[in-house]
Order: C-alpha cells, then structure tokens, then sequence
C-alpha cells in the first residue's frame, strides 16, 4: 500500500500500457495452437506410412524369394531341357546320316547289279549268236534257207525269254524287227504266217507304254542334290515389351515391382508372331534335319522306283511335296521347280503292265514242222 502511495501520478498513466506490453510479448513466445496440431498430423502420417513400409516389406519379400528360388528352378530346367535337345538331335542326326549312307551303298549295289546282269544278258546273247552261226557254218549239208531260218527262230525264242523273264520290252522289239528283216530278205510266200505274226506281236509291244525308269533315277538324284541347297522358311522376329525403368523414389514402389516383374518374365519367356505353317523356329540342326528328311523321301522314291513298287514311289513323292510346302519357301523360283517336278513325277506309272503273249515263235515251230513232215 505504501509502494502504491509511493507513485506519482505519471507512472500510473504508463502502468496499463507496461502490462499490454508484457500480455503482447508473452502472447508471441507462446507456440500457436494451429501449428502443434500440423506437426501433430506429420508425425502421425509418418508412422501410418512407416507402418505400411514395414508391412509390405514384412509381406513382399519372402514372395520375392520365392519368386527368386522359382526363376532358378526354371532357368536350370531350361538348361537340362536345352542339353536333352541337343542330345537328342545329334544323336537323330547320326542315325539319319547313317541310314542314309546304308540307303544309298544299296542304292549303288543295286544300280551295279542291273549293270552287271544287263552286260551278262548281251554278252550271252553274243555268244549265243556266235554259237548259232558257227554251228550253222559247220553244217555243210543245211542249204542257205535253213541256216536263215534257224537264225530267225532263235531270235523269235530269245525275243519271248526276254519279254518274260527279263520283262526287257525294248530289246524283244529288236529282236522281232531283226527277224521280220530276215524273213524279209528270204521273200518267200510260204512264211507270209510268219511275218504276219511278227508285226501283230511287234502292234502289241506298241501299245504298251514303258515309263523310263533311269530317267526317273536320274532326276530324282538331281532333285536330291538340289534339295539340300532349297531356302528355307524363318519364324519372325520375337515381340519385345518395353518397360520403363522406375524412379529411385519411395512413393514409386508400385512401378519398381512391375519393372521387375515384367523383367523377370521376359526372361522365362519370349513372345513371337505365328504363322499357320511353322509354329516353331528353326535351329541350325533342326534345319539340317528337314533337309536330310526331304532328301531321304526323294531317295526312297529312288528305291522304288527301280524295283518297281507303285504305292511305296507315290507315297515317298507325296510325303516329299508335304515337307516342302511345309518348311520351304513357296515364292522361290527353285521350290516352285521342285515342286512341279514331283507333280510330273507323281503321274509316271511305274507298276508293271500286262505283258502280251509272242505268237511268232510258235507259228515258225509250226511251219519247220509242217515242213518237216513234207520232206518225210
């Protein structure tokens, strides 16, 4: 009571205004009540997004390592499936390189086997001729007439040996036109039967159609050498799926697991157009195989085609046509050749025709027998 007595009347006017002043001052060092409340929500969503870090992390990475542990399995599954491939292609490879080799020395064999009897067949008939012709000249007695016509009565015999067993029509036509000539230079009206069973057994002969069969050989083996040059069909290229690469931030972490989920998968697979024809690509080795394939068919219709077996032929060719519009290019110029020639191929008939029955040779039996019959 006594301080307050103690002040002037000056000092009282100022006291409300220090006490506004002291209110304003502490007023500004005291925290806003807005603000704590902002740090407050911070803190908050700072352990709301700590939390979910953890949990997705609690929660993706052992799905990751399984992820991890699954695309190893796959990759060395692949490795042994790759392995098991290419064993077994080489091996494939092997046995379709030695049964080609073992097909083609038959081949040969066979082919020097026809040539040998072919050469013993005209070697014999030589001889044969030569014998005919020394007994002939030995014979002093026999007149000219009949040297002649035992001369054409063992062309007309040879001419049915070799249309029947040799199953030889071009040389059985030669042996009746050398017959029908000699009958021709001996002009006698007596024979007149004779001739005229020579040309109706030559009409026959005509009439039946003899494919060539070395020609057939000859350009299936062409074929052959052509066929492992052929371009062949290629896949198109495979399909990629770009992904962009993710940011290094945290809030990104839905575009950092799909980068790497999609990596991942590029990896185990790869995807590809495909065409109705291929479905698959080619490797080196798998392309080798097509074409030793092809060129193993065209060898079988070799095969066939000289030992004369009509269904095994066609279906060789038509196997060949399916593997080359199969795996080939259709628009090159050298398929397409390829292919024509197994059409024209196709309709050769190489089955074995009816074969007609020679009457000449029993008609001439019949005149030196009548005539015999007159000498008596």
């Amino acid at each position: 009571m006594s301080e307050q007595a103690e002040l002037t009347p000056a000092d009282k006017s100022d006291a409300p205004l220090e006490q506004l002043k002291q209110q304003l001052a502490e007023q500004e060092q005291r925290p806003p009540r807005g603000g704590r409340a902002l740090a407050a929500l911070a803190l908050l969503c700072s352990l709301l997004v700590a939390a979910a870090l953890v949990w997705a992390a609690y929660w993706l990475w052992p799905q990751w390592q399984q992820l991890q542990s699954q695309q190893q399995q796959l990759q060395q599954a692949q490795q042994d499936i790759s392995r098991q491939n290419a064993e077994l292609q080489s091996s494939n490879e092997s046995q379709l390189q030695q049964s080609l080799n073992r097909q083609q020395q038959s081949l040969n064999e066979l082919a020097q086997q026809i040539t040998a009897q072919q050469q013993g067949q005209q070697q014999q008939l030589q001889q044969q001729m030569q014998g005919v012709r020394e007994l002939v000249q030995q014979s002093d007695g026999a007149p000219p007439r009949h040297w002649a016509l035992a001369e054409i009565q063992f062309l007309l015999k040879r001419a049915d040996y070799s249309l029947w067993l040799n199953q030889d029509i071009n040389t059985a036509r030669l042996l009746l036109q050398r017959a029908g000539q000699q009958l021709a230079e001996l002009d006698d009206a007596s024979l007149i039967n004779v001739r005229q069973a020579i040309a109706d057994d030559l009409a026959a002969l005509s009439t039946i159609k003899t494919p060539d069969l070395s020609a057939v050989h000859v350009e299936l083996a062409q074929m052959r050498k052509t066929s492992m040059r052929l371009p062949l069909k290629q896949q198109h290229t495979e399909l990629s799926v770009t992904v962009a690469e993710p940011e290094g931030e945290l809030k990104n972490w839905r575009s950092t697991l799909s980068y790497y989920w999609h990596s991942s998968l590029q990896k185990l697979f790869s995807a590809r157009l495909a065409t109705p024809e291929d479905y698959f690509s080619l490797t080196a080795e798998q392309q080798l195989m097509v074409r030793v394939a092809l060129n193993q068919q065209l060898l079988l219709a070799q095969l066939a085609a000289l030992q004369s077996e009509p269904a095994v032929y066609r279906s060789a060719l038509q196997q060949a046509s399916d593997q080359l519009q199969r795996h080939f290019m259709a628009t090159e110029p050298a398929v397409q050749q390829l292919s024509e020639q197994l059409l024209a191929l196709a309709a050769v008939q190489i089955s074995a025709q009816q074969l007609p029955t020679l009457h000449s040779s029993a008609q001439l039996q019949d005149y030196l027998q009548s005539q015999a019959e007159t000498d008596l």
